[in-house]
């Protein structure tokens, strides 16, 4: 098998970076696999310590790497989340024509590569498949499903893959936005997929916040790329303890089934309409949390921060 690259993106989160590295090294055909860390530059001299713990691990890790080659670029400046995978990405699939994407915070199963793997190399030709994702909400309707992916619409980042030939026709500036506004059955199109998606595109677009995701998601749902995704999750994401820039709190679908070594079936299926609104349901019902949550938060650094005076 021709295995992908894998592509890590780090901050300051030193802890939550050792698990990741550390579950990635543990899976099948780590030793087959180049590894890409990108290390972004600290915002202001308060993350020029963490930034720094991050690379001093991770210039060790390079030492003792079980990878079939393993390189870490260090940005002197802050790029930011968006911006560095858009760079990163870039880069790296612009070489090999595949990659495999991580975040900081992301665990993944010891059979996260071969079935990233298998997946890149099953719909590589089929291309009305626009990435693959190794994440899967807890979704009633896949208790009694009996395959082994869906797919739908929505892309995801917990965990995902893609090809150049798809990455590569990404318009980042989102040169159609402007009709898109005025379209509003596109619009209810595109949030059925996931709740507040719409307006996050607009939040973009009105330069109030910074997300590479959201562009993406809205490339793929544009161009009516499919994505496929797993019944059972090969990674679960660690960074909902508040410390990540999206992070907030852990939720009940963030698990890895014990059967994710298991080999999975990969056919070429049509969007799965049941799932993907089950799906919608849930995204809906944890950006309510997510609110709350938020909330919770920036009271509890408040109280901390006034202990610390």
């Amino acid at each position: 098998m021709d295995y992908a690259p894998v592509i890590v993106f780090a901050y300051k989160r030193k802890d939550k970076l050792e698990q990741c590295i550390y579950a990635l090294e543990q899976n099948m055909g780590a030793e087959k696999t180049d590894l890409f860390v990108f290390s972004d530059g600290a915002k202001g001299k308060d993350d020029r310590e963490k930034v720094q713990q991050v690379r001093e691990y991770l210039d060790q890790c390079i030492l003792n790497s079980r990878f079939k080659k393993a390189v870490v670029y260090k940005s002197e400046v802050n790029k930011g989340l968006a911006h560095s995978i858009i760079d990163g990405v870039s880069q790296i699939i612009g070489v090999y024509g595949k990659a495999i994407i991580v975040e900081d915070d992301i665990i993944t199963s010891s059979g996260f590569l071969s079935y990233m793997n298998e997946g890149l190399a099953y719909y590589a030709d089929l291309k009305t498949y626009g990435s693959i994702s190794a994440y899967t909400s807890e979704l009633p309707g896949l208790e009694k499903y009996n395959k082994d992916i869906y797919v739908t619409r929505k892309g995801e980042c917990w965990g995902w893959a893609t090809w150049k030939d798809r990455w590569d026709k990404v318009d980042w500036q989102v040169g159609d936005f402007g009709s898109y506004l005025k379209n509003r059955k596109e619009r209810r199109n595109f949030e059925s997929l996931q709740a507040g998606i719409d307006n996050m595109l607009i939040s973009q677009m009105n330069g109030e916040i910074d997300s590479w995701a959201v562009r993406w998601c809205y490339h793929l749902f544009k161009n009516e790329l499919l994505t496929v995704y797993p019944k059972y999750s090969r990674v679960k994401n660690i960074g909902f303890d508040g410390s990540g820039t999206h992070g907030l709190s852990e939720m009940k679908v963030n698990r890895i089934e014990n059967s994710y070594g298991n080999k999975c079936k990969f056919e070429a299926l049509p969007v799965n309409r049941r799932l993907e609104k089950e799906n919608a349901v849930i995204t809906k019902r944890a950006f309510i949390v997510k609110v709350f949550d938020k909330i919770v938060y920036i009271i509890k650094n408040m109280v901390e921060s006034g202990k610390a005076k």
